[in-house]
């Protein structure tokens, strides 16, 4: 059933109150409701939400006073799109979750919000340094490929393949320029929103495939190969938006939009495979899936040279009753956390400045008010002056959502924006990369449920978030490489996590999107990855 004029209306007062962090608990309740058992909610929300992240980012990266006037545009603008052309969109075929959807996170100057992660035969613009095989990108880097195939893959899990001569510059993990030159982009359901500009045209991707030509004329010609996008023509004075579905092409002129040449031919070439080497990083990692339980100790699978099963064997503490300490899972079992339990074991070099990702699946209570420390490390790493990282969701409202995931380190805290405390099961992982100098931005990716919510927020040197140690356990205990957790390792009254916690993984590197979407999915890395090993 299409909904009513009144329906509208109150959907888009809901999406505009997701984006502006305005929601209240009465509003996320209703919003949760309906998208549970409305398809036409669910499909309202996701574009709802897609263009004004979208529009969002844009207008972040090009003026900070202005950002929070632009969040606004955009959802009058879908209401009176919907409400004219429902009947239209209602046939789209759009990749949904049952979750709600997190605006694109804003990116800070200096963040590696990309990698080169593949590549063929590449000759780059000699002007400019070439990014090294598996090198992480910056915001506002720009690539000048001159020959051969090379594939980006952004924080967002985007991927861009550039066929030389080309040029694109990456703006954040959800937004790139085409200068010139061919690109193919595959957007996954987790990064639908994702965006691809340039004079000629604005592509917001709706989880699809399509390829972009950009000639030096000022011409661009989209031509989707599977699912769709959403096409803003931004040269001839009409700013209607083009939905191109399967199949579908379009040539954004100066002139105008018109039909392009030979266009079956074209999509035909871009379908075909595309021959590539890959970059795949040796990887170390520990798993432990809490299926089994040895007394107090609970063993962990570990794979690479740097970790044995035996290091790696976490021991509970804490526990009244060991009998209860796990309970069923989707998963299979999972701990318990009661506000005493707390468990902690070797993870060798979690200290040091190397990157890190800690997976996990977590369920935290509904409305859940205190206990809020899920998983936590000390580090050796001076800039963070030795202090802990520590994984839990927020309680400061002060500093952003309330029960959002939230990652404290020595100078800075990352804040996400999905409220964790439902009483259902998500999958969080949480990228970490302290970096080796101290000019080297600390970078923290934060994903739940496989899509990238938050990037690093920073504070000013010398004033940590972290009161200093004297609990139980506390950083003043030099202990290094130990994770513990269900616990703060900091201040003066012992916390300990009430809530459910399951399959935790943590890897000697930071994980690629995919990766990530592989573990919530099957809980493993995908072969690929498995094969570095090798």
């Amino acid at each position: 059933m299409n909904p009513t004029d009144h329906e509208i209306l109150e959907l888009n007062e809901l999406c505009g109150a997701v984006v502006d962090e305005t929601i209240t608990e009465a509003q996320r309740t209703r919003l949760s409701r309906w998208l549970a058992e409305s398809e036409p909610a669910r499909q309202f929300y996701v574009r709802a939400l897609a263009l004004s992240a979208s529009l969002h980012s844009y207008a972040g990266e090009m003026q900070s006073e202005a950002a929070d006037k632009i969040i606004a545009r955009p959802r009058f603008a879908v209401a009176a799109w919907w409400a004219g052309s429902f009947a239209a969109a209602a046939l789209i075929v759009l990749a949904l979750w049952p979750r709600p959807i997190s605006p694109p996170p804003k990116s800070l100057a200096g963040d590696y919000v990309a990698r080169l992660t593949a590549a063929k035969d590449t000759r780059w613009n000699t002007a400019n340094p070439a990014p090294k095989p598996g090198e992480h990108l910056r915001k506002g880097q720009r690539l000048e490929l001159t020959a051969g195939r090379a594939e980006i893959t952004f924080d967002s899990g985007a991927r861009v393949v550039l066929e030389g001569p080309a040029s694109l510059e990456i703006n954040s993990a959800w937004d790139s320029t085409l200068r010139r030159g061919t690109l193919t982009a595959s957007v996954p359901p987790e990064a639908i929103g994702f965006r691809i500009s340039n004079a000629s045209v604005e592509v917001v991707d709706l989880g699809t495939e399509f390829t972009m030509i950009a000639d030096a004329n000022g011409s661009t010609e989209v031509l989707v190969l599977k699912g769709e996008v959403e096409a803003a023509p931004r040269t001839d004075g009409n700013d209607e938006t083009i939905l191109l579905r399967e199949n579908e092409s379009r040539r954004f002129a100066p002139s105008g939009v018109s039909a392009v040449s030979d266009s079956e031919r074209k999509i035909a070439q871009f379908m075909q495979p595309m021959v590539l080497d890959r970059f795949a990083p040796l990887i170390n990692f520990a798993h432990w899936s809490f299926d089994d339980l040895n007394g107090t100790s609970v063993p962990a699978d570990v794979s690479g040279p740097a970790l044995t099963a035996s290091a790696a064997t976490l021991t509970l503490q804490g526990a009244a009753n060991i009998a209860v300490v796990r309970t069923s899972s989707p998963h299979g079992k999972a701990l318990s956390f009661d506000g005493r339990l707390q468990a902690s074991g070797r993870v060798p070099g979690i200290s040091g400045p190397t990157p890190r990702t800690v997976a996990f699946w977590v369920k935290v209570p509904k409305d859940a008010a205190t206990d809020a420390w899920m998983v936590s490390w000390n580090t050796a790493v001076k800039k963070l002056n030795s202090r802990p990282v520590q994984i839990s969701w927020n309680r400061r409202p002060g500093e952003g959502s309330f029960g959002a995931l939230r990652t404290d380190f020595g100078g800075g805290y990352a804040i996400g924006a999905q409220d964790l405390r439902d009483g259902h099961w998500h999958h969080v992982a949480v990228c970490f990369t302290p970096g080796d100098t101290p000019e080297e931005p600390v970078q923290v990716k934060q994903y739940i449920d496989g899509r990238l919510e938050s990037s690093t927020i920073t504070i000013t040197p010398g004033t940590p978030r972290i009161s200093p140690g004297g609990g139980y356990p506390n950083a003043a205990t030099g202990t290094t490489d130990i994770v513990w957790l269900g616990c703060r390792l900091t201040g003066k009254q012992p916390e300990h996590f009430r809530g459910e916690l399951d399959e935790l993984f943590i890897a000697d590197r930071g994980l690629e999107p995919h990766e990530i979407v592989s573990l919530m999915t099957t809980n493993r890395l995908p072969d690929s990855a498995l094969a570095a090993l090798h």
